[in-house]
């Protein structure tokens, strides 16, 4: 019998409904058993994520239970794949059918990753499924239609393999980088008193050097004062600004200027070019991964990782296409159905508006550039908006909007430019005015941001007109702090960099904050003392340099596209742990941000000395020296540390809600107070 394996219990079961001729059920929670008009009799399976991986370094010698420098590098000859502890049950089923499958479809997500899951899940069954023919189901829609129609036209397996190949390689890069260092660094550090994992990445360290980098660009800058020349006009309707483009650094060039041009005095200039022209701009391109993420971003502020599980929700149940894409193009196809779906989506959004565009354009459809996934677009199954929860709403009608735009007139206006002379000295106004708005009627994030009427007074060439200079004094501007937005977006310093794909980048920078590297302070990134650390010991190496990553993943698209080798990539990946944990063997410790690190969760409040754990906070009597712990959370509810600092500084809170019973599972509100006896109590006093 045929069976389907898809990556997860829920992308099976779309499957499953979508090619049942009656509704299907579930055979020991592990598999579907249909029947099909497409493939006849087939099985539909699971895996729920990974349920083959590489095995920690314990199982390949007791030695590697502690970290231990002397250990590494850990460079084993034969890599050990085994099953997830937590999944067990699930790939004995899965393996079974496997075996004994006449044909097998691969149906994991379309993507790197899809296929490393589906060809490790294959290393660990008998070898004969390797001679079992193999399918591949290359679809970006979990719709009906576009599901069926993928397995009636399925792609041989073959045809698909060498993102396995990638994806493999990039993984094991991972590993060996993430095992050796992480085990490596941690010892070290520990014997230097610093407690706790320390984690290395291959993509995560050098994000990490990206990160302490600005901010130390930020505190580190200084203001250069500057002068810019403007003219005014006086007695126009409007008055008008003219800007000159030079900025003066150096008073002598300023000067010398300001006296050959007699600007001290000018009180007069006349238009020596007035260049009128009618402009139009396309709607936005479509969204790829990156692009959606930057625009939650500064909407919403949403975090890329918010965003990414946003649209796989909605991917899932099959309103939108495939998520994990880096294209911002479509092909006719596509292009074909989003036209006969106009209206249906004009109505969903309770809208009027005008969409005459119907012939496909190369800024938004390209069948030749489309390679693997097309850009995020609205499927031909509409939701109920009230239906969808306030984050998949949001990020649902911004796909629509950004889509319906495509359909809608250009905007256009007439733009002039005025060129004012002043004793030789130029100067340049630029006025705008609409003349039709087209797409930006559909008001999104780009359209409110956008400044779209610019009035010039009406003037003409070789008119005079009455001026005041003005000398402007200016200061040189930090850099912008980055944000999750500008890091992982189209576009983006890690797209720019090439810094991991499109699917990894967001839970990098989650990875970065959950390991204590960064924090995100509203969508702004920050490095902590443990960052600061980190770059410092390997600011110096090719692990926490950008550019190292970057290559490694271009000579990764190489394997894909059958340029490269993976025994070639994985040889080198080798070759470079071994001669940076042989040079960090020998390399001093920064003492200074070492104790930086050990105290980051310490904080003095009042009389105490606070330092926040896991699951605690420990306090110290800074004077008597006695500890004691507060919970981090109490009765099911969280623990700020503005709570903590009102107990010890006032021995008690003001009255707090949300708490729960553990024996009657009610909620209820009280007072929280510090007893004598350090101990926190409840005070349920009005």
């Amino acid at each position: 019998m045929k069976v389907i394996l898809a990556e997860k219990p829920k992308q099976a079961e779309v499957y499953a409904k979508a090619l049942s001729q009656e509704k299907p059920k579930k055979i020991n929670n592990s598999h579907f058993k249909i029947s099909t008009d497409i493939l006849g009799e087939v099985v539909v399976t699971w895996g729920i994520g990974h349920l083959v991986g590489l095995a920690y370094p314990v199982v390949y010698d007791e030695k590697y239970k502690r970290f231990d420098m002397a250990n590494y590098p850990f460079l084993p000859e034969e890599l050990i794949y085994e099953v997830s502890k937590t999944t067990k049950t699930q790939f004995k089923e899965v393996k079974a059918l496997l075996e004994d499958a006449t044909e097998i479809i691969i149906a994991t997500d379309p993507d790197r990753e899809g296929e490393n899951i589906a060809y490790n899940i294959f290393k660990k069954c008998n070898q004969k499924i390797k001679s079992i023919p193999k399918k591949r189901l290359w679809i970006n829609s979990m719709e009906e239609k576009e599901v069926r129609k993928g397995f009636s036209n399925l792609k041989e397996a073959s045809d698909t393999v060498k993102f396995y190949e990638e994806a493999n390689a990039r993984q094991i890069a991972d590993y060996l980088v993430g095992m050796n260092f992480t085990g490596f660094f941690t010892d070290k550090l520990q014997k230097a008193g610093v407690h706790g994992m320390f984690s290395v990445g291959r993509v995560q360290t050098p994000v990490n050097t990206i990160i302490v980098e600005n901010d130390a660009a930020i505190k580190n800058f200084k203001p250069q004062p500057f002068k810019n020349i403007e003219a005014h006009s006086i007695a126009t309707s409007p008055n008008v600004v003219f800007k000159n483009k030079e900025d003066f650094f150096n008073d002598t060039d300023f000067e010398a200027v300001m006296s050959k041009h007699h600007l001290k005095n000018a009180t007069q200039g006349v238009i020596s070019k007035k260049e009128i022209a009618k402009k139009k701009t396309e709607s936005p391109k479509l969204f790829s991964l990156g692009g959606i993420q930057k625009y939650a971003s500064t909407e919403w502020k949403y975090s890329p990782k918010i965003t990414l599980d946003t649209i796989q929700s909605l991917y899932n149940n099959g309103y939108l296409s495939y998520p994990r894409t880096d294209s911002d193009l479509i092909t006719t196809s596509e292009f074909d159905y989003l036209k006969q779906n106009l209206e249906a989506m004009k109505n969903l959004l309770a809208i009027k508006i005008d969409t005459p565009q119907i012939e496909a354009r190369k800024r938004y459809v390209n069948n030749a550039k489309v390679l693997e996934h097309y850009a995020i677009i609205p499927t031909e199954k509409l939701p109920t908006l009230s239906y969808l929860n306030d984050k998949e709403r949001n990020i649902y009608e911004s796909v629509l909007k950004h889509t319906l735009m495509m359909f809608m007139p250009d905007y256009t206006y007439e733009q002039t430019n005025l060129t004012l002379d002043v004793n030789g000295f130029l100067l340049t106004a630029t006025g705008n005015v609409p003349l039709t708005e087209g797409w930006k009627t559909l008001k999104t994030e780009e359209t409110k941001k956008e400044k779209t009427t610019e009035l010039l007074p009406a003037v003409t060439e070789g008119e005079t007109l009455s001026i005041k200079i003005a000398v402007k004094d200016k200061k040189t501007k930090p850099p912008r702090r980055l944000t999750d937005g500008v890091l992982v977006g189209k576009g983006g310093v890690m797209d720019k960099l090439g810094l991991g794909t499109p699917a990894t980048r967001s839970s990098c920078v989650e990875t970065l904050i959950t390991r204590e590297y960064i924090t995100s302070v509203k969508s702004e990134l920050f490095p902590t003392e443990k960052g600061k650390l980190l770059y410092e010991l390997t600011k110096d190496t090719l692990l926490g340099k950008p550019e190292l990553t970057a290559n490694w993943e271009t000579y990764l698209h190489s394997i894909s596209s059958g340029n490269g080798s993976r025994n070639v990539f994985i040889f080198n990946i080798k070759k470079f742990v071994s001669e940076v944990i042989e040079k960090q063997r020998v390399t001093d410790l920064p003492n200074h941000l070492i104790e930086d690190t050990k105290n980051m969760h310490k904080l003095s409040v009042g009389d105490y000395q606070v330092e926040e754990k896991a699951k605690v906070y420990d306090v110290t009597h800074t004077e008597t020296q006695i500890k004691f712990v507060i919970f981090k959370t109490i009765a099911s509810k969280k623990i700020s540390l503005k709570t903590v600092e009102k107990l010890l500084i006032k021995k008690k809170t003001g009255v707090m809600k949300g708490f729960t019973s553990a024996k009657t599972k009610k909620s209820f509100s009280a007072r929280l107070e510090l007893a004598a006896d350090n101990k926190i109590k409840f005070n349920f006093e009005k």
